[in-house]
């Protein structure tokens, strides 16, 4: 049975997509076999990994096609994908209300032999994302450390703590963007350390233009810059998961 993890947060902007590729990434530079499923309808995590318009996507799992093979694709950096496309948000809203569709996408991916599926989550408070919480049990938050980004920590705890009742759902909030001279970030990394301590993943991945580059060339920044320190700190917090 795979560890599905998803990556959240109910604002935009905070290295979301970047963080759920890149550990993607890590995950199968240690050795597991791995899928990325691109829920946002902007197709942000696609377009990061070389699939810009793909003709077969998350849509066909909503269209109740989900055993559509032809949606998961291989790339360049030994990873599978199920992409994302425009048509996506339409396919959503007509299967949303339905009896037990919040299911949906638990039941799509119960039976594909990965190790490790990561979601890369829309941010928005939809029924994409519902989704998303019911097919997870384990939830990384990435955030920058601004008021706004931690309002979307705050209702994406929320979120989970709603429609996820399993004891074993876990959450990890992860800092992106740091600068360790910007004394606005420095209070409001005190104020998450004081309200969430253990849950929240230090130091956090420091802010780096690579990550902007690598999305431009359509790869990963762990296999564009393979020896960068931004590759070093997604793989540094990835391995405590294994």
């Amino acid at each position: 049975m795979s560890r599905v993890i998803s990556f959240l947060n109910l604002a935009g902007g905070v290295g979301r997509t970047t963080s759920a590729v890149s550990m993607a990434v890590a995950f199968s530079e240690y050795g597991k076999r791995v899928m990325l499923v691109d829920l946002d309808p902007n197709g942000g995590a696609s377009f990061s990994l070389g699939l810009e318009t793909p003709r077969l996507s998350a849509t066909e799992i909503f269209s109740g096609r989900p055993r559509a093979l032809g949606m998961i694709y291989k790339t360049a950096d030994r990873i599978d994908v199920i992409p994302a496309n425009l048509t996506l948000e339409a396919a959503a809203l007509k299967s949303a209300g339905k009896k037990d569709s919040e299911y949906i996408l638990q039941k799509a991916l119960e039976n594909l032999e990965y190790e490790v599926i990561i979601i890369d989550v829309p941010a928005t408070n939809s029924y994409l994302a519902k989704c998303a919480v019911f097919a997870a049990d384990e939830f990384i938050i990435p955030t920058r450390l601004d008021i706004l980004s931690m309002r979307g920590v705050f209702s994406a705890i929320e979120l989970i703590e709603k429609f996820k009742k399993s004891e074993n759902k876990s959450y990890q909030i992860l800092p992106t963007m740091v600068e360790s001279r910007n004394k606005t970030q420095g209070l409001i990394s005190a104020d998450l350390n004081s309200r969430y301590g253990d849950l929240v993943i230090s130091p956090g991945i420091a802010k780096w233009g690579g990550f902007s580059e690598a999305v431009g060339a359509g790869k990963s920044a762990l296999s564009l810059f393979k020896t960068s320190d931004g590759a070093a700190s997604y793989r540094e917090i990835t391995y405590p998961l294994l």
